[in-house]
């Protein structure tokens, strides 16, 4: 049990695309230099994995935001929209509750961290339901380029109130790799 496809604003993939822990100013360009405000989409190559006491969780994950601010002394943020987990495998079923918001915080050359807050997904298979919620959840990274590349692995914490106690208490890992689709190319610059 390894890998998830993007819940959460990844937010993953895309969502995932607009946030870090770093302080400073974040702006999304493309090409570079180029202020970039507008829709971001991504997805994952192939499935994602999400590392479950019940068993591994593999979907694909897609996602689609609005960078609603950046700049000088502004994170880049916006809005997850849509569904963030798609097709999953093994009987698996999702809802998303809630896309939530999500940040990119640039880290060096046109590279950055993505975090989610508010994104919250329920799982279900056989009468077992999981529900996940992100809070300045590091959701994984995003590498600028033609076209950008999504690196997710994430800690996705368990909404215990509203889980099965079979899936347990623990953060689930959530692990996968993808692209932005639009725009491209897109870079992250201080």
């Amino acid at each position: 049990m390894t890998h998830l496809k993007r819940f959460g604003v990844a937010l993953i993939a895309i969502s995932a695309l607009v946030g870090a822990s770093n302080a400073s100013a974040t702006t999304v360009t493309s090409p570079t230099g180029t202020v970039y405000t507008g829709e971001i989409k991504g997805e994952t190559k192939g499935h994602g994995v999400l590392d479950s006491p019940v068993g591994e969780i593999k979907c694909r994950v897609g996602v689609e935001g609005k960078i609603e601010a950046h700049g000088a002394s502004t994170t880049a943020s916006g809005t997850g929209v849509g569904n963030l987990l798609e097709a999953c495998t093994e009987g698996w079923h999702k809802t998303t509750i809630s896309s939530g918001s999500i940040e990119a915080h640039w880290t060096s050359g046109y590279n950055g961290v993505i975090t989610s807050t508010g994104a919250e997904v329920m799982t279900t298979i056989g009468g077992i339901t999981c529900v996940l919620a992100t809070s300045n959840t590091q959701i994984g990274t995003v590498t600028g380029g033609s076209p950008a590349v999504l690196d997710i692995e994430a800690k996705i914490p368990v909404n215990t109130s509203k889980s099965s106690i079979f899936c347990g208490t623990q953060a689930m890992s959530l692990t996968g790799s993808g692209v932005v689709t639009t725009p491209s190319p897109l870079y992250l610059d201080k």
